[in-house]
């Protein structure tokens, strides 16, 4: 969510003209049967998360948030805020030419602070890309969560890249998919990669997004269609984990 009015960092990709309000965003929730959410940090806005900790401070008890920070983040400004109910840091790669920078030393000794406080972090590639900054999390415990099905692309030899780089990526830590977005995937197929997330890193680990308000897809898009699309990504089994018990573990909700 963000407001019509506060204004974008330099160098901004883009900006939407209209407000994406928490009123409007929570109104939906009902008739998809939502009743907590995750507000993300708009990549437009920067560091400056004062707009996510003013939304989760209107209802702490069901709202938790994901800032975007720099490397140098001092541990005072993290307390502040993981008091303020942030729970990650968000990585928006998109059109970043050069991923191995989030390798860095200063970038690993953040990812090692933020697991300390039960953090992960979110990340969102460019399309195919996840192997690239895959290695960024080596030797750091940390979770990640791809946002968007990881956006291997659509073809065999590009998603198998990304569930080789996924696997062995589990192996030293959480890895989390967000099963969102299906329609900035370039044309692959969501239910065939929800079932190879599945078999990647198991039902726990597993999140439904709504990806509200699809900057750039805003008008062909239906929150309550999204919400039921899941019904053909994941059996009825395991979507309460995928709804709710994963979340609820990951950000800390009661």
């Amino acid at each position: 969510m963000f407001s019509a009015t506060a204004p974008p960092v330099a160098g901004a990709r883009y900006r939407p003209a209209y407000a994406a309000t928490l009123e409007d965003w929570r109104s939906r929730w009902a008739a998809a049967g939502i009743t907590h959410g995750v507000v993300v940090q708009v990549s437009f806005y920067g560091t400056d998360n004062t707009e996510v900790l003013a939304a989760v401070a209107s209802d702490p008890s069901r709202l938790r948030g994901v800032a975007i920070v720099e490397p140098s983040i001092d541990d005072r400004e993290l307390a502040r805020l993981d008091g303020g109910g942030i729970r990650a840091i968000r990585l928006n790669l998109k059109s970043v030419a050069d991923y191995a920078i989030y390798g860095a030393g200063a970038w690993k000794a953040l990812y090692r602070c933020i697991h300390a406080r039960g953090w992960h972090v979110e990340v969102y590639v460019d399309v195919g890309r996840l192997p690239e900054i895959a290695p960024a999390f080596a030797d750091t415990p940390v979770g990640v969560v791809f946002d968007h099905f990881g956006n291997p692309g659509a073809t065999p030899e590009a998603v198998d890249r990304t569930f080789a780089s996924v696997a062995a990526l589990a192996k030293e830590r959480e890895v989390f998919a967000k099963l969102s977005a299906p329609y900035r995937l370039g044309g692959a197929n969501p239910a065939g990669l929800a079932a190879r997330w599945l078999e990647a890193v198991g039902p726990r680990n597993l999140l439904w997004g709504s990806d509200w308000p699809w900057t750039n897809f805003e008008t062909v898009q239906d929150y309550g269609r999204l919400r039921a699309m899941l019904d053909d990504w994941a059996p009825a089994t395991l979507r309460p984990a995928i709804l709710w018990d994963n979340a609820a573990r990951l950000y800390g909700f009661d």
